[in-house]
């Protein structure tokens, strides 16, 4: 029932608006290119503001994220340059294969911990 309601008032507002556009647009096109041309010029000032102040007090995450994007290319261009070209495989061959090619994961850390001293729960 709210959702029904809110529709009829947004298809009024959105029917007002284009009619005050065209009504405009008939009796004083130049006023719609001033509106236009300084809303462009509010709008370019305040993507100034933003950049200028507001961005640099955020972080640059853009940079953070470039940063880690070269790293991991570089770490996975280097790993693809290591794979040899196939050759015919035996089963031994395979198998001395099969380890060289295996990925290590350095990303990886095992965290100690005390798996075996029992916890000292109260009863």
């Amino acid at each position: 029932m709210f959702l029904r309601r809110f529709n009829v008032i947004i298809i009024l507002l959105l029917g007002l608006a284009a009619f005050g556009f065209v009504t405009s647009l008939i009796t004083n096109p130049m006023s719609i290119l001033k509106m236009i041309v300084v809303f462009l010029a509010v709008g370019a000032i305040f993507y100034f503001l933003y950049r200028r102040f507001l961005a640099k007090r955020m972080g640059n995450m853009s940079g953070q994220f470039q940063q880690a994007a070269r790293y991991s290319k570089k770490k996975y261009q280097t790993q693809s340059r290591n794979v040899t070209k196939s050759k015919p495989t035996t089963k031994s061959s395979f198998k001395t294969n099969l380890k060289k090619t295996k990925k290590r994961r350095d990303h990886l850390t095992v965290i100690e911990g005390k798996k075996g001293k029992k916890k000292n729960r109260a009863l």
